[in-house]
């Protein structure tokens, strides 16, 4: 086995890349990336994928106005969706964890499809039938990654392997400026592709339609995402997380374009549940209004974006998302008050003459605490009851890979020494904090009192509600802890694509490594946990003065233990690699 591993790990180079428009994790997106920083595109919509009716006209601005280079890339992507209906092949994969040992391997056959029907009728489709030893909860992967597979256990298994497909579906009806697209597809929202605080290409495929109305000023992007809702309780408990359905997302934009270099987009954006509701379909509804008619049950979001490029190969991003913000405090200029949104900027640049240098990016990301965490109605509830209000999918984040009380610093260096040859140099921060440190005394209480409603992790699942109010419902802890996590990454990825010129196909290789050193790692574990005493009261603040000293000598027990445990540093060193042969 260990033969085979190094055989393909030195003879391939991991790739779960789609060659179709319907996939976010496409290679054509990278190199999209860079081109709308150095303005050979512009004006793009919001909500990706894109279908086949906006990435042709793309291609073709690119192959009109780049430099040769450019020029050739962009043909290369042209004659790959266009040339050719359907391609068939297959890859394989392996990845080791050098620390550990932990080994994973799969193969799978595939069968892709861009079909341009007519100018107003497309289709895209990936299917591919994978034979892999770890489900995606088990994949080796490091901070800030997920699995790029969108499979889900089932029973079916051949000895160590499972056999499951993965498959990723698009239509798109309109012209390049007007259009709705449906499918099941990966997403990604806003001006950030890989790793935006709105939809992250990070999560699960789901069913979504996307409508566009673009014109030279304004645009209005509309899209709405079926997600997974799950309980909390059944998340914690293992990796096998019951799915349930009616969990919807739903998100629109007005995008102003005062000037040609600068684009200011209004957004607004609403999780809800258990039930469909047409209102938020309605284009110029506002979600804060609409929800109002509901005794504001759902969680409405807002925000704003902004994008420029004030000179040409540079290009200038942010976008602020707010959950929950205190606007009587913040009117006052205090700003330790409640403030729950997740916040992204960043700047990207490509020389305007292509060389060995071919894209820069560095964003910072901050999430405050308890954003994306949202409960479903009373403050009561516990946690095996299902949210269809807080900001997941399938269990994991919709919006940025984060969890609450985090932020990020993330750099990617592309360079492209060879023609067809790619090399990503990665390098990432992240802190995190576990907000229940520090937490008032009476939060701390409830949460030993009562079996089954609370959760101290820190994490996305750790919402603020409690029997005795909302924890830090008047001041921001935002990265105030005594006890940080922190986690640095480096690595690479190489990448090169390689034509097959008997059969008009291609292969890929791909070969990656990520260095990371993780200090403090048991920062992400519950601090405080049920007592295992029935005190028979309402909350917390209904204890007698016995009980209190109780409590409060188990709780610093409980603390005392967690800074123990949460103490430390973790390193890994993984290798991943693939190959990919299309015929």
């Amino acid at each position: 086995m260990k033969k085979v591993m190094l055989a393909v790990l030195f003879l391939s180079a991991v790739s779960v890349y789609a060659q179709v428009a319907a996939d976010i994790h496409d290679f054509f997106y990278a190199d999209l990336e860079r081109w709308e920083t150095l303005g050979l595109v512009k004006n793009l919509p919001h909500a990706r994928p894109y279908p086949l009716q906006v990435i042709k006209p793309a291609l073709e601005s690119v192959m009109e106005k780049g430099d040769p280079v450019q020029r050739a890339i962009a043909d290369a992507h042209y004659r790959r969706f266009f040339s050719r209906t359907a391609t068939f092949g297959g890859k394989s994969e392996a990845a080791l964890d050098v620390n550990s040992g932990n080994k994973q391997i799969g193969a799978a056959l595939s069968y892709d499809l861009n079909y341009l029907a007519s100018p107003l009728l497309s289709a895209s489709a990936s299917v591919d039938v994978w034979a892999i030893n770890k489900l995606p909860d088990d994949e080796i992967l490091t901070a800030g990654d997920a699995s790029a597979k969108d499979v889900l256990e089932d029973n079916a298994k051949i000895g160590p392997l499972w056999m499951l497909p993965s498959i990723n579906t698009a239509m798109a009806v309109g012209t390049p400026d007007t259009y709705l697209s449906t499918g099941l597809m990966r997403a990604s929202w806003g001006p950030f592709y890989r790793n935006g605080v709105i939809a992250g290409p990070q999560a699960l495929h789901t069913g979504q339609a996307n409508f566009l109305v673009d014109r030279d000023l304004w645009a209005f992007n509309f899209s709405l995402y079926s997600l997974s809702a799950t309980s909390v309780a059944n998340v914690i408990s293992d990796n096998n997380t019951t799915l349930y359905p009616e969990k919807y997302l739903v998100v629109h934009s007005l995008e102003f374009r005062p000037f040609e270099r600068f684009s200011a987009s209004l957004l607004e954006s609403v999780v809800y549940g258990n039930r469909f509701d047409p209102a938020y379909l309605f284009p110029f509804t506002p979600f804060m209004i609409t929800q109002g008619l509901y005794g504001f049950a759902d969680s409405s979001w807002l925000g704003l974006m902004f994008s420029g490029r004030p000179v040409d190969g540079l290009k200038l991003d942010a976008v602020f998302y707010a959950d929950d913000l205190s606007f009587n405090d913040l009117v006052k200029l205090d700003f330790d008050t409640k403030l729950r949104f997740s916040a992204q900027a960043g700047a990207s640049w490509a020389p305007v003459r292509s060389g060995i240098v071919s894209h820069v990016s560095l964003d910072y990301t901050a999430v405050m605490p308890y954003t994306y965490t949202h409960r479903i109605g009373s403050d009561n509830e516990t946690l095996a009851q299902i949210n269809y209000q807080n900001y997941t999918h399938a269990g994991a984040s919709f919006g940025a890979s984060l969890e609450p009380n985090s932020d990020r610093l993330n750099l990617k260096i592309t360079l492209r020494p060879l023609e067809d040859f790619d090399i990503d140099l990665v390098g990432m921060y992240i802190r995190h904090g576990n907000v229940n440190e520090g937490l008032e005394q009476k939060w701390v209480r409830e949460y030993l009192i009562k079996e089954g409603v609370y959760l101290s992790d820190g994490s996305i699942n750790n919402n603020s509600a409690s029997d005795v109010g909302h924890a830090f419902f008047y001041s921001n802890p935002f990265m105030k802890q005594n006890t940080i996590r922190h986690r640095v990454q480096t690595g690479f990825n190489a990448l090169c694509r390689l034509p097959v010129l008997k059969t008009g196909g291609y292969m890929v290789f791909k070969l990656g490594y990520r260095f990371e050193i993780d200090i403090n790692p048991g920062v992400s574990k519950s601090i405080y946990n049920y007592a295992g005493i029935d005190y028979r009261v309402e909350d917390a603040n209904k204890l007698n003065d016995a009980d209190k000293a109780a409590v409060d000598a188990e709780a610093a027990l409980q603390y005392k233990t967690w800074l123990k445990n949460a103490k430390g540093t973790e390193i890994r060193n993984c290798i991943t690699a693939g190959f990919e042969y299309y015929f």
